[in-house]
């Protein structure tokens, strides 16, 4: 009966302890900082996946149908920020940047904002894409 109890209540303490952002994402709807202001944009005119493992993510991302970019590398999640560091991608001005998103989760949407030196660069809606399992 302790052994039960054991694993039980061991279960319940890993799953608290759970990665919220593990699995794939697909984008819904974002708003950037551009040199001339903010521009939106949403699907379907933009579709992105995004991969999220124990330690690393991956995207890939179309505009009008047409392949735009990917990327991913490493993260870690500390307190309310999503910290992904690029480690390969097409657009070579990102690769080896680390970037801190503040992120929530509520139901299976995934925000998150990224502000740089006190300024805003991004912010993203993303749905869970549930699993086939």
């Amino acid at each position: 009966m302790k052994s039960i109890l054991y694993v039980f209540f061991l279960t319940i303490s890993l799953s608290a302890f759970a990665n919220p952002l593990k699995g794939t994402w697909e984008y819904v709807s974002g708003e950037y900082a551009t040199p001339d202001g903010n521009v939106k944009a949403e699907a379907p005119a933009v579709t992105s996946t995004r991969i999220v493992s124990d330690t690393h993510f991956s995207y890939i991302t179309r505009h009008s149908n047409k392949f735009a970019y990917a990327g991913g590398g490493t993260y870690v999640i500390k307190d309310n920020y999503f910290i992904e560091t690029v480690e390969y991608g097409n657009l070579e001005d990102y690769i080896g940047r680390t970037m801190a998103f503040t992120y929530r989760v509520e139901g299976d949407l995934w925000y998150h904002t990224l502000y740089e030196n006190g300024k805003f660069v991004e912010s993203e809606i993303w749905k869970r894409v549930p699993s086939k399992l």
